[in-house]
Parts: structure tokens; C-alpha cells; sequence
């Protein structure tokens, strides 16, 4: 049997899941801190492509409003309207100003400044060829039709211009918010990667459970059960050297201190200390189990001979009780000799011993010529420290019958035909219900 004292452990079932779990925590707490990072960036970069787009606009929106403002106070101008120049002149200033700040403008598009500085360009230029332009507006007079027509096609040129300017700031907002969808897509395909390793990892676990935990404990309470059922020789196998490992072979251990207590007792309840034959419980055992249990139907035919040494009295009382003893047990041993291995020796207690005999295959009994053994058996004497005795022996016979089911009558009738025998002069034997 294996020491679980004395085998080192291979495996440790606390530290291999302790880590295993420390990893599952670790996975899931890397995931969480990606999610939560992905997810901020994602944000972030929304909320700059929002601000980035807002500034876009709001910088060209003004622009555009403060050009048809503009507009409209040159085309009063070239109308000979009462306009006043200066301040006309002074929004030329303010609108240059709207163009540069709008440039200014940091913008995921790398076009739009020169997009602007041309939309500049054709703004002045459509104010100088219609004589608006700084200085020249101050001093302009004659109402030209032509000129009117020019500036306001210039003018719808540019908001053309500025319009494109916005619709590319909306493109390079796309293309910011697609490159955001894939990194989103790439966080859901890392939540979904994370999804089926904790997935993998639960159903390894549960199969790991199954094999380290399941099965060992399932396999120890069998064994309890089959110890409580009386089953000693059951012993639980050792796969791994872990924990469990150590509680089945302590369990072995415990059922073989079981099997060895429960061998001792049952021999030391069946057989006679002194001569090792057995007593009067295996007698009784082996008498009764002749019949099918709760049946009465004889499985074997067999007879009984109850044997009395004659006058044992005389040698306890002449060489002791040690030598009485000795006596007993050289006669047990000429008694088990002069049996065959179908049939039992037992000792009753004191100087009283008993045969089981099977009878013959043909049912013819077999107490005769057994007896007939056993009294050649004294024809050598005993040898007991140095002295030599010669013992005789009383026998009754019993054959059993359908009328001796009973262990106690059958024992009763050996004895009674016993008896007879010793009043009818002793180193015989006589046979129940015989003339």
C-alpha cells in the first residue's frame, strides 16, 4: 500500500486551479481595461471629429454669410444706392480676416486652405473687375448693368467653392468615423475572441472538474458505501498524486486496517484459540448452511460425530492443566489428519470435539469409516513433555435426517449417542437411533 506520508505529491489540485483562475481573472481584467480603452478612443475620436467638423463649419458658414452680406451691398452699390463706402470697404477688411481664420481652421482635410486662398482669390477678383474692390468702391459712380451681372456670378462661384470646402470637411468626418467603425469592429471581434476563450476555458474546466473532482469523490463515496456494506477488499485507484490523491490511498489504508481487524475478529469468532479448529458458531454455520436458506431442502447429506476424550479429568488433575492443554492440541491436529477436506473438525469447549461428515457421492454416510480413522489414529500414543499417554475416545453419531433440520436436535442426538457410548465402556462409538 502506497504512504501518503512517505510519496511526494506530483500535482497540487489547489495551485494548478488557484492559477488557473488567476488567469481567467487576469483575461477578463485585460479585457475590461481594452474595452474600456477601445471605447474611449472611439469617443474621443468622435468627439474630435465633431469639434474638428464644427470649427469646419462654423468658420465657412460665417464666411458664406458675411460674402452674401457683402453681395448685396456691393450689387446696391453698383445700383447708385445710397451706401455707406467706408463701412463697404471696412467689411472687405473683416470678410479677409473670415478667410484667414478660416484657414486657420486645423481640418482633417489637407486641401481646404488652397480650397479657400482660391475661393479668396475669386472673391477679389470678381469685387476688382467690377470696381469694388478697397479704395475703388469710394470713388465709383456710373451704373453698369454688366457689372452687376459679373458680381453676382462671381459671388455664386464662391459660396460654389465654399460649399465644396464644407462637403469635404463632411467627406474627411466619414472617413474619420470609418476608421472609428473599425476600430469599434475591432473591439467586438476582441469582446467576441474574449467571449469564446472564457467559453473554451469554462468547458475545460468543467471537464477537468469532472475528471479531478467529480469522479474521484463519486469513486470515494462508492467505496464508503461499499465499506459500510461490509466490503473490505474494495480499494479506490490512484491517478494522480494530488489532494484526492492522498485521501484515496488514506482510504485504502483505512479499508485494509478494516479488512485486517475484520479477518481477525471473524477467525477469532469462528475457531478455537487454543487448537485453531473451528468452534461452536462454525459448527452451527456449517450445519445449517446443509439447507437452502428459508427452503428446509437438504443441499448435502452429511452426519455428525460428537467426540469426548475419555477420563480428562485424571490427566489434568495428575500432570496440570498445561499439559491437558497440550494434549488438546496434539489431538486436534491427529483429528484433522484422519478427516478429508469436505469435512469439519471443531472444538465445543473443554475436552469436547465435533465431526462434520459428508456423506458418500452414492449417499451411502461416511461417519463409519470415518470414525474407524480416527480411533488408528490413538493407536500411537501422545508425547507430552517426555511422557507418553495413551488416549481413548467416546463418539456418538447422527446422521442427518429430514427430521434433524434442527443444528441444536442434530448436536443433541451426537451427544445422547455419545454418552451411550461412554456407559457402554468408553473408546467407542454408537449410533443415534441404532440398536
Amino acid at each position: 500500500m502506497t504512504n501518503a506520508h512517505t510519496t511526494p505529491r506530483s500535482y497540487s489540485l489547489q495551485r494548478e486551479w488557484s492559477r488557473a483562475f488567476t488567469l481567467m481573472l487576469l483575461a477578463l481584467l485585460v479585457g475590461a481595461v481594452v474595452t474600456i480603452v477601445g471605447v474611449r478612443f472611439v469617443v474621443n475620436e468622435m468627439e474630435d471629429a465633431a469639434s474638428r467638423l464644427q470649427a469646419e463649419y462654423a468658420s465657412v458658414a460665417a464666411l458664406t454669410d458675411a460674402l452674401e452680406t457683402h453681395e448685396q451691398l456691393g450689387q446696391q452699390l453698383l445700383a447708385s444706392a445710397p451706401v455707406n463706402r467706408q463701412a463697404f470697404v471696412l467689411e472687405q477688411q473683416d470678410i479677409e480676416r473670415l478667410f484667414e481664420k478660416a484657414a486657420a481652421v486645423k481640418a482633417a482635410d489637407s486641401g481646404r486652405p488652397e480650397a479657400l486662398a482660391e475661393a479668396r482669390r475669386d472673391w477679389r477678383a470678381g469685387l476688382e473687375k467690377g470696381g469694388l474692390w478697397g479704395d475703388k468702391a469710394l470713388t465709383r459712380t456710373a451704373h453698369n448693368v454688366a457689372d452687376a451681372a459679373a458680381l453676382a456670378a462671381a459671388s455664386s462661384n464662391v459660396r460654389t467653392k465654399l460649399a465644396a470646402v464644407q462637403q469635404s470637411s463632411l467627406q474627411a468626418l466619414d472617413r474619420g468615423l470609418v476608421d472609428t467603425r473599425a476600430v469599434e469592429n475591432l473591439l467586438v471581434i476582441g469582446r467576441v475572441a474574449l467571449f469564446l476563450v472564457v467559453i473554451g476555458a469554462t468547458l475545460y474546466f468543467r471537464r477537468r472538474m469532472v475528471k479531478d473532482l467529480k469522479r474521484p469523490l463519486n469513486a470515494l463515496r462508492h467505496g464508503v458505501l461499499k465499506l459500510q456494506a461490509g466490503d473490505y477488499s474494495h480499494r479506490l485507484g490512484v491517478a494522480r498524486r494530488d489532494e484526492l490523491g492522498d485521501v484515496a490511498v488514506a482510504f485504502n489504508g483505512m479499508a485494509a486496517a478494516l479488512q485486517d481487524s475484520h479477518t481477525a475478529l471473524t477467525y477469532r469468532a469462528t475457531h478455537d484459540e487454543l487448537t485453531g479448529l473451528g468452534n461452536r458458531a462454525a459448527l452451527a454455520e456449517r450445519l445449517a448452511a446443509s439447507f437452502e436458506p428459508d427452503t428446509g431442502i437438504r443441499t448435502r447429506h452429511e452426519g455428525l460425530l460428537f467426540i469426548d476424550i475419555d477420563d480428562f479429568k485424571d490427566v489434568n488433575d495428575s500432570f496440570g492443566h498445561e499439559c491437558g492443554d497440550a494434549l488438546l492440541v496434539q489431538l486436534a491436529q491427529r483429528l484433522r489428519a484422519s478427516v478429508r477436506s469436505q469435512d469439519l473438525v471443531a472444538r465445543l469447549g473443554g475436552d469436547e470435539f465435533a465431526v462434520v461428515v459428508v456423506d458418500y457421492d452414492d449417499g451411502t454416510p461416511a461417519t463409519g469409516p470415518v470414525a474407524d480413522r480416527i480411533y488408528q489414529s490413538l493407536s500411537a500414543p501422545f508425547v507430552i513433555d517426555g511422557r507418553s499417554l495413551h488416549v481413548s475416545l467416546s463418539m456418538g453419531v447422527a446422521q442427518r435426517t429430514a427430521d434433524a433440520a434442527d443444528v441444536t436436535e442434530l448436536l443433541r442426538q451426537a451427544d445422547s449417542a455419545m454418552y451411550r457410548a461412554k456407559h457402554g465402556g468408553k473408546a467407542r462409538y454408537e449410533i443415534h437411533g441404532g440398536g
